[in-house]
């Protein structure tokens, strides 16, 4: 008997002609050889006590006013999930979806003028495009118990640049500087949902620049004004003409407060190149970490991990731009203020 099409009385996805299946010798029933192992055995024992066959659900293909249709969707044939037509991997195991490139390149199937071969305007077209959203990375590829397609899951945003970088830590115990990081520290952890880094950096920077801001007004501008006085004759005045007039004309106290907003930024400065530095190499392991606990948890089908693991990553765009919103804010507040 042919299956194919047929869902799985376990786990509901259709069986597919790579598929192990196996048949209940009592009733009929076929199942995919892990969910029946899973069980442990046929499910239907009221049809094995009445003697009876298994039998197809009548309405399984019958269309709903909701319901999908192949022409809808993108079923992967790894693990049978319907995906949104013209996706480019599958959104429960991260397979590729594409029939006619296996991963390390990807055809639109909804481009049109496609040759036989499958390939928008032929392979050796200028316009073929080739694009590996797993940056080359195998969807097998072991992570410290996690695989690649996992990890690529929790990534989403940006997978061709982090998967490369995680595997080359990974293999080589080497990262790679991450601007982003460099640039928006704070702004960069809360982005990426590491949201205790991130507020740390946050209120770091915040008291760096409310402190610096301060100083500048109470202590460091009439200290220099005073300075710029007494070198009001001096065609160019050196930052060591300022320390010389401070260590003469005033105590050393003096002197840390004039520099002291300097430091303030220059110490943040040393904070922004460590997070440039060691971003990346600690996502990898957030994200590794992360990942394990969720598939620790008990859950009842497969597909509910892989969601858990879709929706606890990815990025947070909402925090992303109030944090933007209030790094503009406080750049700029001191061209406001009259010092």
């Amino acid at each position: 008997m042919n299956y194919m099409g047929k869902p799985c009385p376990v786990c509901s996805r259709t069986f597919r002609e790579e598929d192990d299946i196996v048949v209940c010798p009592k009733c009929g029933a076929p199942y995919h050889r892990e969910c029946y192992e899973e069980k442990g055995a046929c499910i239907f024992k009221e049809l094995h006590k009445n003697h009876e066959s298994w039998q197809e659900p009548q309405d399984s293909y019958v269309k709903s006013e909701n319901e999908e249709t192949a022409e809808d969707v993108s079923i992967c044939r790894r693990c049978g999930a319907h995906n949104p037509l013209g996706a480019i991997v599958c959104k429960d195991c991260g397979s590729f979806l594409s029939r006619e490139i296996s991963p390390g390149g990807y055809v639109n199937p909804n481009t049109s003028n496609k040759q036989p071969d499958g390939t928008p305007f032929g392979v050796n077209s200028p316009f073929t495009v080739f694009w590996d959203p797993m940056g080359g990375v195998s969807q097998e590829e072991d992570f410290d118990g996690v695989t690649g397609a996992e990890l690529s899951k929790y990534v989403k945003n940006n997978t061709t640049y982090y998967l490369p970088v995680f595997k080359r830590q990974k293999d080589e115990h080497r990262s790679r500087f991450n601007f982003c990081a460099f640039l928006f520290t704070g702004g960069w952890y809360l982005y990426r949902k590491q949201y205790v880094k991130g507020a740390l950096l946050s209120l770091l920077y915040l008291a760096k620049e409310l402190g610096a801001l301060l100083i500048s007004l109470h202590f460091s501008s009439p200290l220099l004004k005073e300075a710029n006085a007494f070198y009001s004759g001096a065609t160019y005045v050196s930052f060591n003409d300022y320390v010389s007039w401070a260590m003469k004309y005033k105590s050393f106290g003096d002197l840390v407060l004039m520099l002291l907003p300097t430091l303030l930024y220059g110490s943040y400065l040393v904070v922004q190149i460590i997070c440039g530095l060691r971003a990346n190499k600690g996502y990898y392991k957030h994200s590794v970490r992360k990942i394990k606990m969720i598939k620790d948890r008990p859950h009842d089908e497969p597909s509910d991990t892989a969601k858990e693991i879709s929706e606890a990553g990815g990025t947070n765009n909402a925090i992303a731009w109030v944090y933007l919103a209030c790094y503009l804010i406080v750049y700029f507040a001191p061209l406001f203020i009259k010092i």
